[in-house]
This record gives C-alpha cells, structure tokens and sequence, in this order.
C-alpha cells in the first residue's frame, strides 16, 4: 500500500534543489509524490528524476490561474508522465453564488480531464465547511459540478469543524473521492503535527477509503524538527495505521 507525499510539504527544499527534494522523499519512504510545480522540468527530465529515485507521480496541484490559461499543457505533462490526478487546491468564495460560480468553472476543467481520460478533483480548506443557506461550501462546490471528485484534506475537514470520517463516508459511497490528504491536526488547538501525534481517526478513515483503491497523500505543513524528519515521521505514523489494516 503505497504513501506519497504532497512536495509543497518540503517546498523550500524543492525550490533550491528538486532533484534533492525527490531524494528526501524516496529516503524517507515514500513510494511516490504530488507535484506542487515542476521547477522547470519537462515531462523527459521528470521522468528521468522520479525513475532515479524510484518514484511514482500520482497527481498534481494545479492553482485557478494555471487551469485558466494552461489546463491542456498541464494534461498532456499528465499524460506523459503517466499520472491520471489533476486537483485544484483551493477556491474561496464569499457567498453561496460565488462558489457555484467556481464549482461551475471546476466543472468544465472536469470535462476537460475526462475527455483526455483523466481525473479532476478538489482539494479543500478549512472555509469550505462555512455553511451557506444550510449547506458547507464544500457540498455546494460538489453539487454544483457533477464530474468534479474529491482528495480530501483530513486535517482540514476537522479544523473545519466536521468529522473526516463520517463526512468522507457518504461521498466515497457516491464515488466521489478521488485521492486522501492525510495531514495530522493536534489534540488540542489547530496545529498541524505529525501523523500519529494528533486526534484524526485515521484507521477508520482508510476503512472507508481504502488505500488498496485510493492514492493516499502525505501533506506536512508545520514542522517541530528538520523537514527530514518531519515528513519521514508522518510516513512511519501512516504506515504503521496501514500495516494494522
């Protein structure tokens, strides 16, 4: 059951060196990544990176205005890649029309994906479990844009106020979910702290999103050691909640 790990966790590191980045995360266990940008790489030279090191590309984190102006070139990096998951990462409205706007948008990025034989998801936020009219955001989102499927950010979802699991259960269920954020929030307050170290249920969350079926993706955003081995810290708390499946 393979982990990989979300770059923008060791951004600092990919930006001045990718190739070393790519290091840290095979060295730490990872068997694949989420890109957060391609610092310059085209599609030959990723490859030849990712077969260095023995890793696999499982999606990419594509902002609004990347999908705008350039969603067909980032389909075909995609494809040339191998990799089926293309995610926005983050839509923030301020009223229920502004988010079945953007759902509208994610939609038509959806159909586009699918055509070329691809996956269009979304990646959330805290905000998207502000409720308008009765309903979160993120359910407005999902309403609103039929194709479009979900990677949730555990972490997130419970900052949010929501319970991962049993918000996740119905979605899954639906065939909405496309990829898992496993991110760890604390105990108490709303620190990101490693996996294992903090309250997300994530056994029974891999029940329900079986990691067999769903890319499940680790995202270190807060680090109370060396990048390293924080992130080499959530893999081991990850893998030892897969081991016990």
């Amino acid at each position: 059951m393979d982990i990989s790990l979300q770059l923008y966790s060791i951004k600092e590191e990919a930006k001045e060196n990718f190739s070393h980045a790519l290091e840290l995360a095979a060295k730490a266990g990872y068997q694949g990544v989420e890109f957060a940008g391609y610092f310059g790489n085209s599609p030959a030279q990723m490859k030849e990176l990712l077969t260095k090191y023995k890793l696999k590309a499982v999606s990419t984190h594509l902002g609004l205005p990347r999908l705008r102006e350039a969603l067909d070139e980032e389909i075909e990096y995609a494809k040339q890649l191998g990799y089926k998951l293309l995610v926005c990462p983050f839509l923030k409205g301020d009223t229920k029309e502004a988010y079945i706007e953007g759902a509208q948008f994610l939609e038509e990025c959806a159909q586009r994906a699918a055509r070329a034989g691809l996956v269009f998801g979304y990646h959330n936020h805290a905000h998207e479990f502000i409720k308008y009219d009765g309903k979160y955001a993120q359910d407005i989102i999902l309403e609103n844009a039929p194709t479009l499927k979900f990677e949730p950010d555990l972490f997130w979802v419970a900052a949010g106020g929501a319970d991962p699991a049993e918000y996740i259960r119905p979605l899954e269920k639906a065939g909405r979910i496309c990829a898992v954020h496993a991110k760890e929030l604390a105990r108490q307050g709303e620190e990101n702290v490693y996996i294992g170290q903090g309250k997300i249920d994530f056994k029974t969350i891999a029940g329900i999103c079986p990691p067999s079926k769903y890319p499940w993706i680790v995202e270190q955003e807060e680090f109370s050691s060396d990048h390293y081995d924080g992130i080499s810290k959530s893999y081991a708390g990850l893998r030892k909640v897969f081991d016990r499946l």
